[in-house]
């Protein structure tokens, strides 16, 4: 089945999130007169997690996840978290340029989305979460150019894995599901959520045991594109 369009999932995917996060945190904690640690950085992404998978449930909007984030996370560190919202919202924009001075593309994004473009392949990114900030890592990593369109459960109004999620940005691309391949780092909400959408999907399991149809980088996608099929297994 040809390919007419690759899709992906930006963090974690095309942009180091968990460098750049981690790189951030350290640089809030010290501003906190905290010295960094493990458990700090591991409290850090379980709160991270948990209060966005609320804001992606709609429970809390994207700046009450921020401040319930502080809440959470600060006591922790043994800091008193501040009791307004805007004080809060101050120490949380504290963290978010220590996050976006780390922001950084992994190595082979770049090279792999212009060899796609080369090769009249759409690309575009599918992505849970605020457009604004998606759209603006992007660009600040230097990878909205080689992208046709960007989308993100905030400007689609889905979230993966639900079907909705991958096809409308196939309809916006004027391309049949099965004709568009996903790529992404979580199984259940990128592989699994695209397979049922009717998708062709790919895991990318960076750094982990290398296992069948599963990609270890993103140069192997280019090599998986010249093959005649794309494994589903």
């Amino acid at each position: 089945m040809s390919i007419k369009a690759v899709l992906f999932d930006l963090d974690d995917t095309l942009f180091d999130h968990l460098a750049s996060a981690k790189a951030g945190l350290q640089a809030f904690t010290r501003h906190l007169g905290l010295a960094p640690s493990n458990d700090l950085a591991g409290d850090w992404f379980t709160i991270e997690r948990a209060n966005y998978d609320r804001f992606l449930a709609k429970e809390l909007t994207f700046q009450e996840q921020r401040r319930e984030r502080l809440r959470q996370f600060l006591p922790l560190a043994g800091y008193a978290a501040p009791a307004g919202e805007e004080d809060l919202n101050e120490l949380f924009a504290v963290y978010l340029e220590c996050y976006e001075r780390s922001w950084q593309a992994f190595p082979d994004a770049g090279p792999c989305l212009q060899a796609l473009r080369d090769g009249g392949v759409l690309t575009a990114v599918i992505s849970n979460g605020n457009h604004a900030q998606q759209q603006a890592k992007l660009r600040n990593i230097g990878l909205e150019s080689a992208l046709d369109a960007i989308f993100t459960s905030e400007s689609i109004g889905h979230t993966k894995p639900m079907p909705e999620a991958f096809l409308k940005p196939c309809e916006a691309l004027s391309v049949l599901p099965v004709h568009a391949l996903y790529v992404g780092d979580n199984f259940r909400v990128d592989i699994e959520g695209a397979r049922n959408a009717g998708l062709q999907a790919v895991h990318l399991q960076r750094g982990g045991t290398p296992e069948r149809g599963t990609l270890q980088n993103l140069k192997e996608l280019i090599l998986l594109m010249s093959a005649t099929a794309v494994p589903r297994a």
